[in-house]
């Protein structure tokens, strides 16, 4: 790699031979390439939407977090299209992915990753306001406030990626260490690269952002549903069985990456294990944070609103035209 500038995750996994490329090595590699390549597809059009349809939907302060939350995904959906992609399917050179610009969108991947999962937890947590303290709600989340909670996300984001950036932090796999480390390296006077000790600051930092802020978010959403349900007393709605399905999924998405790559730091694997095991973790990143702006323009009441809206209002422009076409007919 090149000097102080190395990537998020080592993707030297070395040669992979033909043999092992399995049915499973086949399946994870097609639905990653797969989920990129929709999930690009999907986020640029729900990009284009939100240019749309921002006066529209601007005065509802849940559609500023789903546009950041969605440019984000949008970033590391397309900076997977043109790097990972690419190097899982053998088109790069082992030069290419040592340069600078490998491991510049590397760790632009590694950053968007996190600001995702901040953005869902500012989502949940200003859904929490709306049911659990709704005369609250609009103070916390007025205009100038609101530009703080949007701040707060991309700055949280940006100072765990430069603390592993500058303590030249990375997960690591290979002949030596046959597990995922998070290792901390160093250069000598003599310009040799030497291994430090993990301090358990970033160990604490990696372990909340990877598991602990997706529980709470899990949590946030569940104690939402539970109250819904008891102030009806009755089964839920169409739009609240939704958010609970948006809940479970981003939950799954989440921590079903976070328990294999835990796994992969505590068994020994092989490199093929160890590809495929960085692969799903891209995936559920990228489909995790496509969850939330995916469940909203394909099953919100906001979004059925608008739709029907403008379906009403064409329907009526056309009867009134067909009418004064009849008129002009009769006269």
């Amino acid at each position: 790699m090149n000097s102080g500038f190395d990537s998020p995750i080592d993707e030297d996994f070395g040669e992979i031979p033909e043999s092992a490329k399995t049915g499973l090595f086949h399946f994870v590699v097609g639905l990653f390439v797969v989920s990129t390549v929709v999930t690009t597809l999907l986020t640029t059009v729900f990009v284009a939407l939100i240019v749309i349809l921002w006066g529209y939907f601007k005065p509802m302060k849940f559609f500023w977090f789903l546009t950041q939350l969605t440019i984000s995904v949008f970033i590391i959906s397309s900076s997977n299209l043109v790097i990972n992609v690419p190097a899982t399917l053998s088109l790069v050179s082992k030069e290419a992915a040592q340069s600078g610009l490998f491991s510049f969108i590397s760790y632009l991947i590694d950053f968007c990753h996190y600001s995702i999962i901040f953005s869902n937890l500012v989502i949940a947590v200003q859904r929490a306001f709306v049911f659990f303290f709704r005369h609250s709600t609009d103070t916390a989340f007025s205009s100038p406030v609101i530009f703080i909670w949007l701040v707060s996300v991309w700055v949280l984001a940006l100072i765990v990626e430069i603390i592993l950036m500058t303590s030249n932090c990375k997960y690591r796999h290979d002949k030596k260490t046959p597990v995922y480390q998070l290792k901390c390296e160093v250069k000598g006077q003599t310009n040799l690269v030497v291994n430090k000790s993990l301090p358990g600051g970033i160990q604490l930092i990696e372990n909340i952002v990877q598991i602990g802020i997706p529980i709470l978010i899990f949590g946030i959403y569940c104690a939402i549903i539970s109250k819904i349900a008891y102030m009806k007393q009755s089964t839920l709605s169409k739009n609240e069985t939704s958010i609970l399905k948006q809940s479970i999924f981003v939950f799954v998405a989440f921590q079903s990456s976070s328990i294999v790559f835990l796994i992969a730091q505590n068994i020994e694997i092989t490199n093929v294990t160890a590809f495929l095991i960085k692969r799903f973790v891209n995936t559920m990143e990228i489909l995790a944070g496509a969850a939330t702006p995916t469940f909203f323009f394909f099953t919100s009441k906001e979004m059925r609103k608008f739709v029907s809206t403008r379906v009403s209002a064409a329907s009526s422009q056309g009867a009134s035209n067909l009418q004064v076409r009849g008129v002009r007919t009769l006269e």
